[in-house]
């Protein structure tokens, strides 16, 4: 009986105990159901937090990749570059950086043709492209203002294609024609110099991962800056080449030109030595001219009628001539055309040409001028017909111009070895 009654507390307490711990143990249960349940939501969440860090390490590491590069850009870029290598700097550096399926540098273009002619439309030109000899050919042009470049140009941001198919940029795109032959582009950046789009740099299917949008951007920031500068050195050098009334080359200028051409024909005389006799593949010949009875002119009309009328003639000139050759003033109202891959009897012809496209020409007051008409007089010399070096070809060249006025003016004279060289039925023409 003892036993019973000693068991009766001991049956009380564990009933007690199960009372308390049970509610505990229900508890943590769910507690622990609770947990495991915020742990699986919480699960895609911390794939996203990895993956969001893996992705700032690529991109992390992609940059500083690329930063080690950079100082080699820089070098390359600052390393006293013409307008015409920079493009190819920067498509080089694209390349190595982002390694892309395809690639096109476009520098802005707007120009006249002519003097006083009115500027054409502005448009991108490809300047360099990758791959080489590729669907993107040279010279593609694109309009500035419209189209995905376009935009780009407008907005002046670097642009992924997320950015581009973006709804508040699509509705601003103006519908226009995509670079011919480049795949979509998956970047865009504008070439940005002081608030002026001076180019872009397209990018397809970049094939390396990081960050290529801020690579892009830093390579199109130094480029512009350097392609800013190149620019206005060819303009300062073009500034100091050219004639300030006439708007055509400087007597400097002709006189370095004709120095190297005398040079290139040297080299190319001595290259064909072994040739047949007697041809000359590479002539080069000049055509030295000045206005009839200028101080008549001048004198009849004032000094700012014979600056106009210097600066129609010498227009009228450089729009008749072909593109390799080089006319300039050579000298108060004395003209030089220096003539490339062209013979004393070939150059005669041209001159003719010239001289009488002149005196037809209806000139302000020409009428009043002591042959009726204003023309010109001038002579003709030639490589090697009249020696080796510019300053003999010129000399040579005068005294013909010379021998032109004394015969009457509005004439052409050979020099004394373009005449020795002419064959007997040009030498008649000539003198007919």
């Amino acid at each position: 009986m003892e036993a019973g009654h000693a068991s009766v507390p001991f049956l009380l307490g564990l009933i007690v105990t199960a009372g308390v711990l049970v509610p505990v143990l229900l508890r943590m249960r769910a507690a622990v159901a609770e947990a495991r349940a915020d742990t699986q939501a919480a699960h895609p969440q911390v794939q996203a937090l990895q993956n969001a860090n893996a992705k700032l390490q690529e991109d992390l590491s992609f940059l500083t990749r690329f930063l080690k590069d950079f100082p080699r850009l820089a070098r390359e870029l600052y390393n006293n570059l013409g307008e015409r290598q920079i493009p190819g700097v920067l498509l080089s550096t694209v390349q190595r950086s982002l390694d892309p399926q395809q690639v096109a540098v476009l520098v802005r273009r707007q120009e006249t043709a002519r003097p006083n002619d009115k500027p054409t439309s502005a448009r991108f030109v490809v300047v360099a492209a990758y791959p080489e000899n590729g669907p993107v050919r040279l010279g593609t042009e694109v309009p500035v203002d419209t189209g995905e470049i376009g935009f780009v140009a407008e907005s002046q941001i670097v642009a992924t294609r997320q950015d581009l198919e973006a709804e508040e940029v699509t509705n601003r795109l103006r519908p226009g024609p995509g670079l011919s032959g480049m795949l979509r582009p998956d970047l865009i950046a504008p070439l940005v110099f002081d608030r002026e789009t001076l180019g872009a740099i397209v990018v397809a299917r970049p094939r390396k991962s990081g960050d290529p949008k801020a690579a892009l951007r830093l390579v199109a920031q130094s480029g512009a800056q350097v392609l800013h500068t190149a620019a206005q050195m060819t303009r300062i050098k073009h500034t100091a080449e050219m004639d300030g009334l006439t708007r055509v080359f400087n007597k400097n200028h002709m006189e370095q030109t004709l120095n190297e051409l005398v040079y290139r024909a040297a080299c190319a005389a001595y290259d064909q030595r072994d040739g047949e006799p007697g041809k000359v593949k590479h002539g080069l010949s000049v055509f030295l001219f000045d206005i009839d009875n200028f101080k008549n002119y001048n004198d009849a009309n004032g000094h700012l009628t014979g600056d106009n009328l210097l600066l129609e003639l010498a227009t009228l000139v450089q729009r008749s001539v072909r593109k390799e050759d080089v006319f300039g003033r050579f000298g108060g109202e004395e003209f030089l055309l220096v003539l490339p891959h062209t013979s004393g009897d070939q150059a005669l012809i041209v001159a003719e040409k010239v001289r009488k496209l002149i005196a037809s020409h209806p000139f302000p007051f020409g009428d009043r001028q002591p042959l009726g008409r204003l023309s010109v007089s001038g002579g003709v010399a030639a490589y090697p017909d009249d020696g080796l070096d510019a300053g003999a070809m010129l000399r040579r060249a005068d005294e013909a111009l010379y021998e032109a006025k004394k015969q009457g003016r509005n004439r052409v004279r050979p020099s004394v070895g373009v005449a020795a060289a002419m064959a007997p039925p040009a030498r008649e023409a000539a003198s007919a």
